[in-house]
């Protein structure tokens, strides 16, 4: 603590050091999550639409099976001349075959070749691709099913489309499954996925396989992702399935080139402004003790000044809404403006006559008609947002001016004002034994009196310097943010000799 106080210049620099970095690293941390947002952004939106193209990919390929759902209704569900239409719907390289499996048991296949030992399938029965087959027939709805291990080998996904004919009677009777299977992974060879490694991400699509409750790997970049590296998921139905495609970043974020050069910059920067902070602040060390005295009094005469300029402000902007308030109610509310044009006339000769007032000391009285004008003028402004109580016993004496109009003044202003719904300034007049007590209390806004800065503050301390003239008058002050302002006047009895 001693060496702080004999070296100054360091210690400002230490802190210039310190908050230049702390504001570099909060922007370069600002930044970074900015573009780790916008890269979210980015992988939300790849994500999609590799979702989307893996969607549309497959319903044109499970489009298939209902052209044979068709020609089942057309043939009154019989298959045997399908081998001649079969070559239509198995052009494309990954299509593996189509099936029929009436009442659930696969009777017909084609092309035979190679697929020869899935004859004889029942889909009632536990095995891969057969729960979506069951879900499919219970909810007459068309399921895919896979990626799974073929029973005639390979990997392939089927869509399981059950049937329903009419009987004749008007309703429909279950004749069985139609299935298109398609080899896999060749079915989606031409997705976009293949080339989110090239733009900075690893993908990986997934499903839930409903046979173990496991996740199953459907397709997954050359580059898989990274292990425990938080991603973008984006799930996509799938005819009453759904498979998730996740997304993430192959780089992490605190191996970038530009997060670490962010840092060193703000290292830079901090040593650059304590540099310049201390070299300001020893230049000047060598003035200030020559100057001390007359900083010290220019710096009170300063702040006499402001304190005097913020009144003059703040009682202009209260003669500009008057003078407004008079214009509007003089063809409204003409007694209302002629007693708001009285009041006004009192507290401006008030004010004035303190001005001149010979040693700066007056008559209580005089200055709570000045208050009751002020107030009077606001409670016509404010209406029922602003209640005033007086406890004031009949009594006069002599106190330094423009104390307690000040101080009311304050609590309207930076109270009440601001407070929604408004509320109550008491002023309460107490005899004591050598002294009288003055307490201006409102429940407003409050304020914190160690933190607060500005116009309030200001406007009290001019009070409490103008008291401090006077041997044994004070001011004595609490505030609580949210329930008031009590400000307590205390002026000694002169002696009567």
């Amino acid at each position: 603590m001693a060496q702080a106080k004999r070296n100054p210049a360091r210690t400002w620099a230490i802190r210039a050091f310190v908050l230049a970095l702390l504001a570099r690293l909060v922007l370069t941390a600002y930044m970074e999550y900015d573009r780790l947002r916008q890269e979210r952004d980015r992988m939300g939106y790849i994500a999609s639409s590799i979702g989307s193209e893996a969607y549309e990919i497959l319903l044109s390929q499970m489009s298939k099976t209902q052209v044979l759902e068709a020609y089942l209704m057309q043939t009154g569900g019989s298959y045997e001349d399908f081998g001649a239409l079969s070559g239509i719907l198995l052009r494309e390289d990954f299509v593996r075959n189509v099936l029929f499996a009436p009442n659930g048991i696969v009777d017909g296949v084609f092309p035979l070749e190679g697929n020869a030992a899935v004859i004889g399938l029942n889909m009632y029965e536990d095995g891969a691709g057969n729960k979506e087959a069951q879900a499919a027939i219970k909810k007459k709805e068309l399921y895919i099913a896979g990626p799974f291990e073929l029973i005639q080998g390979g990997l392939g996904i089927a869509g399981r489309l059950p049937v329903f004919l009419p009987d004749g009677s008007g309703s429909s009777r279950f004749w069985g499954i139609v299935s298109v299977t398609l080899d896999f992974p060749e079915v989606l060879s031409g997705s976009s996925i293949q080339r989110v490694n090239e733009q900075g991400f690893a993908c990986r699509i997934w499903r839930i396989n409903p046979d173990d409750g496991q996740p199953q790997t459907i397709l997954e970049t050359d580059t898989p992702l990274p292990e425990g590296r938080k991603t973008v998921d984006y799930k996509q139905p799938l005819f009453n399935s759904v498979w998730t495609v996740s997304l993430a970043s192959l780089r992490p974020w605190y191996l970038r080139v530009e997060v670490w050069l962010g840092v060193m910059v703000s290292l830079l920067v901090a040593l650059l402004a304590a540099a310049g902070v201390y070299t300001t602040v020893r230049l000047q060390q060598f003035k200030a003790e020559e100057a001390q005295r007359e900083i010290g009094r220019l710096q009170e005469q300063l702040e006499y000044e402001q304190g005097n300029m913020l009144l003059n402000q703040i009682r202009s902007h209260f003669f500009y809404h008057t003078l407004n308030s008079l214009q509007a109610l003089i063809v409204l509310q003409p007694d209302a403006a002629y007693k708001m044009a009285g009041d006004f006339s009192r507290y401006l000769r008030f004010n004035l006559d303190s001005v001149t007032a010979d040693g700066g000391v007056g008559s209580f009285r005089e200055e709570l008609r000045a208050v009751r004008a002020y107030a009077d003028i606001n409670q016509q402004q404010l209406g029922d947002r602003l209640h005033m109580v007086y406890d004031i016993p009949e009594a006069d004496f002599q106190i330094p001016l423009l104390t307690i109009q000040p101080v009311v003044e304050n609590a309207i202003l930076h109270g009440i004002k601001p407070k929604v719904g408004g509320g109550t300034v008491t002023l309460k007049l107490e005899e004591l034994a050598d002294c009288w007590r003055v307490t201006v209390d409102d429940d407003g806004v409050g304020f914190d009196p160690e933190e607060v800065q500005g116009k309030s503050s200001i406007g009290l301390e001019n009070v409490r310097r103008r008291l401090a003239r006077f041997p044994g008058c004070e001011l004595r002050l609490t505030s609580i943010p949210g329930i008031g302002t009590k400000v307590i006047l205390i002026y000694r009895k002169q002696d009567k000799n």
